[in-house]
């Protein structure tokens, strides 16, 4: 089932996408798509999330390119293994979906944690990637959030029902109900002794984390084109980290997104949209 390219109303539910699961050379992945035209946009969301954040700004878009919406190792219906959560594993799934799935060059988009995986394969594989748009980066966090993190995935291992799920999810203060309802449809399984449990491989996503700690500036020298923005109400990660980021690439832009915390894609998914919009158009 195909999508329509144009937007809906805001408020309204996104549009299904067609889902399927790729076998790729080391692991099977789940890959939601809207499909149009060339080059292919490749969505990658931040850790502990689900590819399905973005489905509302893939709604809100009013580009008519193709969109392939990947879900990280140990998320949703991807494999998860018992290990193997580093940067370069994610990196490296990440270069064989676009390798098997897409005609290259491609357009990368990622949030937080996908942002920094944008522009690690954007570095490491710029033969595949025509601009990035990287979305709040996570380079070099802080140990306070590794460690927030790290206590949030421990104690929320099993959820009593689905209200407690809602009160639990992080950043989701500016969440309309539709976008809360959405992600807690696609972040939820039931918990084998009853109530829920999240969507994803709670060790793999606490050693992904912990990466962000690391000095990335050596894989983060991508030459071409590339957006930069984060939250202008973020509470997470400092306006200075995407300065920073920004400052390390010779072709990008930094802006902001009003009106969003950390979680950009559901706080202000229709901004999100223009912001993309508008930097895509400015390629052609």
């Amino acid at each position: 089932m195909s999508i329509a390219s144009t937007p809906t109303a805001p408020g309204a539910a996104p549009q299904p996408l067609i889902c399927s699961v790729v076998a790729l050379a080391r692991i099977r992945m789940a890959v939601a798509e809207r499909p149009g035209t060339a080059p292919a946009l490749i969505f990658i969301h931040p850790n502990r999330t689900s590819n399905r954040v973005w489905d509302f700004v893939v709604r809100a878009s009013r580009l008519p390119n193709r969109m392939l919406l990947p879900a990280l190792r140990g998320h949703g219906d991807s494999d998860w293994p018992a290990e193997g959560y580093r940067l370069e594993d994610h990196r490296d799934d990440l270069i064989a979906m676009v390798e098997t799935l897409s005609d290259r060059p491609v357009i990368l988009v990622g949030q937080a944690t996908g942002a920094t995986l944008a522009l690690m394969i954007a570095t490491s594989r710029p033969d595949l990637v025509r601009a990035v748009v990287a979305a709040q980066p996570a380079v070099g966090i802080a140990g306070a959030v590794n460690t927030l993190v790290r206590d949030q995935v421990l104690a929320q291992q099993r959820l009593a029902d689905r209200e407690a799920a809602r009160q639990a999810l992080p950043f989701a203060e500016r969440w309309r109900p539709e976008v809360v309802a959405h992600t807690l449809d696609h972040m939820l399984a039931e918990h084998p002794e009853g109530g829920f449990t999240w969507r994803y491989h709670g060790p793999g996503v606490c050693e992904t984390e912990a990466e962000l700690m690391r000095d990335l500036g050596p894989e983060i020298a991508w030459q071409g084109p590339t957006l930069v923005f984060g939250g202008a109400c973020s509470t997470v990660l400092p306006p200075e980290m995407a300065q920073r980021v920004a400052s390390r690439l010779p072709g990008a832009r930094l802006q902001s997104l009003p009106e969003a915390n950390h979680r950009l894609s559901q706080d202000n998914p229709e901004g999100f949209a223009r912001l993309l919009d508008d930097f895509v158009e400015s390629l052609r």
